[in-house]
């Protein structure tokens, strides 16, 4: 349903068919040339596939026109409806019908912006889109910045973190998974690009000139010139919990539209699940696996259905885990590198499948409060690949964050630490790993002296900070009780953005890491990588479901519909369970920091006779 208030109806619409159909015997050259404009610009279906052979679909045309003609537009669709697809086709239409545009495409991570700027170079090079690809010109590439000529302007991709993004001029701002932009980021940061008209010379030239004009009582002040604000907003995302700011602004806007009074701004709001596209252009087998779990489903409203949902309804609460997040400007953020003088415990759920739809290999880094008793997760692992490329990550875990504990899931943790202290890197770096026998699940009087020997048996300096978890049942309850429990209290938090917060941006991309390590291109985009995680990590406790069976054993699992899906997208829990192993590790640590060792007496005293 396409719904437009009275307010916005104009009661002298021009009908730019009609006109054209009106138009009789020869045109001389600029009329030809406006009136082809015109037409054009009124039926843009027609235009794309003119110039792209690309055919658009009812929804997608009215979607563009939307776009084309509002201030602040939004797109909030489900899975599988083509954000990316109208976000290219949108900005090379909307160079072409407005020279000298310079459009600013921006998301969470620059992998995000990146990918919508990738897809509109597939359209361009595309068979058909020979007309277009004459429309662009010069093209740069860099490490923070992909830029492409059009028409008098350009389009720009560039990461959101740091300083930088404030040196940016822009007529139109494209976000990407809005929903994960940082609130502040958009009030103070990417607002103000909205404020100042690209054309301000030009404005402030014909101001004086009707100036001087009004002054020589040539004209009056009803004769001044209206400018037109042409700047623009356009948020894509698939749709949030509704505590979450993509939902407030969502709302705000909706007001806006409903609202009796007539805005300066003009808004424009799509919202569209999976149920509204045509036919042909559904994957019906993805939708049939995702709807096994029921329709009713709170991941398969947001993810497909566009709805927004409140997240309360997961055993991990979403509202709970947005409460322990470290606001964003706040410290701790996300860390590439540990802080001195600061205590980290890490868990690792091992995985050394390289295959592409395997389970990640997960890692989880905990910073300790020694005082407060509380931890915050500030760095995650999610790896897929050969052994030598996690051996090579938790190399780089030692170094940076020289972690006091470290839990490892038993199933395949012997032959993990093996082979990376038998590997040439740990043999290099002098690094030998060795595990503590800890059997963490024991209660009463049995687990004080599971504690006291293992206080005794800990020895960071000669590597002794490792201990493996069997997954028995009854500790998989009880450890995701005490990581609920944890949420409840706020013992556990998880980090802030650390792209949110300039001044430890700018720190850590100046740190001394090796890029091989971590396989990335740059550290900036490594710390996008952690802050995303972190999201994800969330991300995946919430889709956790408890289940009890027959016999009364309880299950914490990803819901059946996500585990039947096998793709190399699926959903996965992978850091939540290294989340687990941490968290657990990190009531370890501090029960073998407050159990206090007893000092020995003799019993003999040795007589000379």
């Amino acid at each position: 349903m396409w719904y437009c208030p009275d307010k916005y109806k104009k009661e002298n619409f021009i009908h730019v068919n009609e006109e054209m159909q009106k138009l009789e015997g020869p045109l001389s050259d600029q009329e030809a040339k406006v009136s082809l404009a015109r037409f054009l610009h009124g039926n843009l279906g027609l235009t794309t596939e003119l110039i792209s052979g690309l055919k658009l679909a009812p929804f997608q045309e009215i979607t563009l026109r939307g776009m084309m003609e509002g201030n602040f537009s939004m797109c909030v669709w489900g899975r599988g409806c083509g954000k990316t697809f109208i976000a290219s086709v949108f900005c090379f239409l909307q160079c072409i019908f407005n020279p000298g545009t310079k459009i600013l495409v921006a998301g969470p991570t620059f992998r995000t912006a990146r990918f919508i700027f990738e897809n509109l170079e597939r359209l361009v090079d595309s068979e058909g889109a020979t007309l277009l690809m004459q429309c662009f010109g010069a093209k740069s590439k860099r490490n923070d910045q992909f830029q492409w000529q059009i028409n008098g302007g350009t389009i720009t991709a560039i990461p959101l973190n740091g300083e930088k993004i404030r040196g940016f001029r822009a007529n139109v701002l494209l976000l990407d998974e809005y929903l994960l932009l940082p609130e502040d980021l958009i009030n103070t940061v990417l607002m103000p690009f909205l404020v100042a008209p690209q054309n301000m010379k030009e404005r402030i030239e014909i101001r004086e000139m009707e100036d001087d004009l009004i002054k020589k009582e040539l004209m009056t002040e009803e004769d001044r010139m209206v400018f037109e604000n042409d700047s623009k907003m356009i948020a894509l995302s698939s749709a949030s919990y509704t505590f979450e700011n993509l939902y407030k602004t969502y709302k705000e806007w909706l007001n806006k539209i409903y609202g009796k009074e007539l805005s300066d701004s003009r808004y424009f709001i799509s919202q569209m699940g999976y149920e509204a596209l045509p036919e042909h252009m559904i994957d019906h087998s993805i939708i049939e696996a995702a709807q096994d779990g029921g329709t009713s489903n709170a991941s398969f409203q947001r993810e497909y259905c566009a709805m927004f949902t409140d997240g309360s309804d997961s055993y991990f609460s979403a509202i709970k885990m947005h409460q322990c997040t470290i606001p964003d400007g706040e410290n701790p953020t996300t860390l590439i590198t540990g802080r001195p003088d600061t205590k980290y415990v890490v868990g690792i759920d091992p995985n050394m499948s390289d295959s592409p739809s395997a389970d990640y290999f997960g890692i989880a880094v905990m910073e300790v409060d020694e005082e407060k008793e509380t931890s915050t997760l500030v760095h995650n692992y999610a790896g897929l690949g050969n052994l030598s490329k996690h051996v090579k990550y938790l190399k780089y875990i030692l170094e940076h964050f020289n972690p006091d504990l470290i839990s490892i899931d038993n199933a395949g943790a012997d032959m993990f630490i093996e082979a990376a202290n038998s590997s040439k890197l740990f043999i290099d770096h002098k690094i030998n790993l060795k595990t503590i026998e800890f059997d963490s699940n024991k209660e009463g009087i049995d687990y004080i002296k599971q504690v006291r020997d293992f206080k005794r048996a800990h020895n960071k300096e000669d590597g002794r900070v490792v201990f493996n978890q069997v997954f028995s049942s009854d500790w998989i309850r009880k450890s995701n009780e005490l990581l609920q429990a944890n949420m409840d209290y706020k013992k556990i938090w998880f980090a802030s953005r650390a792209t949110a917060n300039n001044s430890e941006f700018d720190r850590q991309v100046m740190s001394k890491v090796k890029l091989s390590d971590i396989n990335e291109k740059n550290l900036g985009e490594f710390v996008e990588t952690q802050d995303n995680l972190v999201y994800q990590v969330k991300k995946q406790c919430a889709l956790v479901e408890v289940k009890t069976t027959a016999r009364g054993t309880q299950t914490f699992d990803l819901p059946q519909h996500l585990k039947r899906n096998n793709s190399a997208t699926r959903a996965r829990k992978d850091n939540y369970t290294a989340l687990l192993l941490a968290n657990w590790a990190v009531k370890c640590y501090f029960d073998m920091r407050n159990y206090k060792l007893e000092n020995s007496a003799p019993t003999f005293v040795p007589r000379m006779v």
